[in-house]
């Protein structure tokens, strides 16, 4: 007779994981208490629908810039450097594009008033520099560019959590 095989170890479930390094738990409960999860789920909600809407964009802008500030008051020096690196470029991330944000070349007020002011301030403001669009085209791609590292260092720092058996952040 044919010696059986040996049974395929079954995958361990997460509650029978090692337990997380103290520094991993200590940071987890930080941005927990510090609403920095809250604040990435709020973020996460509002995406993709903020384009059209002036009030949700300047809404997301506030939500960003909170996150930025939060984030940068969280200490990342005892974390272990394959967390530590991802949680680190997320919050530079982070804080360029809140700045990037706060840079939009049209005015709040501007903005407050909705498209019925946008328009007409639109094309005022092309009459008096003909390279305006320009200007927006170039906000908006850096924008796109900022947002996207935005998200693969999200991505990142959730996959880094994962290792640790800890849930990710809103993905």
């Amino acid at each position: 007779p044919e010696p059986e095989p040996e049974p395929e170890p079954e995958p361990q479930p997460a509650a029978n994981k090692p337990a997380a390094p103290a520094s991993v738990v200590a940071f987890t409960t930080e941005l927990r208490e510090k609403g920095v999860l809250d604040l990435l789920e709020k973020l996460e909600n509002a995406r993709g629908g903020g384009g059209e809407n002036p009030m949700q964009m300047f809404d997301t802008m506030r939500q960003l810039n909170q996150l930025s500030d939060k984030l940068s008051t969280i200490e990342t020096a005892d974390l272990p450097e394959d967390l530590k690196q991802p949680v680190n470029r997320f919050r530079d991330a982070t804080a360029d594009m809140a700045t990037h944000m706060e840079e939009i070349p049209i005015p709040v007020e501007i903005m407050s008033g909705g498209q019925e002011a946008i328009g007409p301030w639109f094309v005022e403001k092309m009459a008096e520099d003909p390279l305006f669009p320009q200007v927006m085209e170039d906000w908006g791609r850096t924008m796109g560019e900022l947002g996207g590292a935005m998200e693969k260092a999200g991505t990142d720092w959730a996959n880094s959590l994962a290792e640790y058996g800890i849930e990710p952040p809103a993905e």
